[in-house]
């Protein structure tokens, strides 16, 4: 085979490419073109008198923030090739992904003479992909909604039991590392089953509500997690707060829900009180978050039995008084 008919195959096989074709002059330091090949023609708009002696940036125009021309730039500099997908732009303007070919030509002596590039129009796939990433997104956006809500309480917002039973094992062991105090408060809407059956399950809605937005409001640190622990109950997980403190947070919470005026379907003539348990610790580890909840658990009952016992006492020195009365008036007559 002769040099010419080497030459005119070549040139056919060129022109003959679907891709577009492209090779620069490496000897030049702006690397220009001095052959593009039909299917470039068609792909860019230009003509080959338009594009000739040029570099080939002229195809990004103004949009030269591109990480793959980042990678060409690295490519050509190291003498090596290398394939990435740009944001080019056509003579009329509109634009098209193109993913670029780059392969350096050596001459004879082992030196880079000129680079072959292949342009490839791939913007259908890379709008599929873009829909695809779109809808991954959008799905995975679903899915931190749903596992958000299954951490939530419908009917207050707070966090559930389950998210509370997670966070307290977290922090836990996050203050056993620190040895640095851990609360938790135990919250009981007094006599609520009671409150249920005189005013029905809707005002027992609302009251569970308000209390459990005035629980969150006492306890709105950043690092605070207020739950609803089930039924009337409600839990806090207070990070690095003193027992003291804590108590000081939970007398807090009493006096707001004594000032509560609840807004129910109903009348309701009572004023809503809580039975609340306080508890500290430093964890050990001999200890579990166990403990600490029993302990919190202890101290509401506690609470509970010197509450009652002061009703007891009231009641009976309200009824001894009746008495007295009693007696005074019937001696008067």
């Amino acid at each position: 085979m002769n040099k010419e008919f080497d030459t005119e195959l070549f040139r056919q096989a060129m022109a003959a490419c679907t891709d577009g074709l492209a090779i620069a002059d490496a000897s030049e330091p702006h690397l220009p073109l001095i052959y593009v090949n039909p299917a470039f023609e068609r792909l860019t708009g230009y003509t080959a008198g338009e594009v000739l002696g040029r570099n080939c940036r002229f195809l990004q125009r103004d949009d030269s923030n591109q990480v793959g021309l980042a990678l060409v730039r690295a490519a050509i500099e190291k003498g090596e090739g290398c394939v990435v997908t740009l944001r080019n732009y056509r003579k009329d303007g509109s634009s098209f992904w193109n993913e670029l070919s780059l392969a350096p030509i050596l001459d004879p002596s082992g030196k880079i003479s000129h680079f072959f590039a292949q342009l490839n129009d791939v913007s259908g796939r890379v709008a599929t992909e873009t829909k695809l990433l779109a809808r991954h997104k959008s799905l995975l956006a679903r899915k931190r909604e749903l596992e958000l809500l299954a951490l939530r309480d419908g009917l207050t917002g707070l966090y559930n039991r389950r998210a509370f039973d997670e966070q307290l094992e977290r922090e836990w062991n996050r203050a056993r590392r620190d040895q640095s105090p851990l609360s938790l408060i135990m919250i009981d809407i007094d006599h609520f089953k009671r409150f249920n059956d005189t005013f029905g399950h809707p005002a027992g809605d609302h009251c569970i509500q308000a209390v459990a937005g005035i629980v969150q409001r006492c306890f709105a640190r950043g690092s605070d997690l207020v739950a609803r622990y089930g039924g009337d109950e409600f839990v806090v997980l207070a990070s690095a707060v003193s027992r003291k403190h804590a108590q000081q947070r939970a007398d807090q919470l009493h006096a707001a829900v004594k000032a509560l005026s609840l807004e129910t379907p109903v009348q309701v003539p009572a004023p809503v009180t809580l039975s609340v348990g306080v508890a500290t610790a430093i964890p050990l580890q001999r200890k579990s978050p166990e403990d600490l909840l029993d302990a919190a658990d202890r101290a509401l009952y506690q609470y509970k039995r010197r509450h009652r016992a002061q009703l007891e006492q009231i009641a009976a020195a309200r009824t001894s008084s009746q008495r007295l009365l009693e007696r005074i008036a019937a001696a008067s007559q």
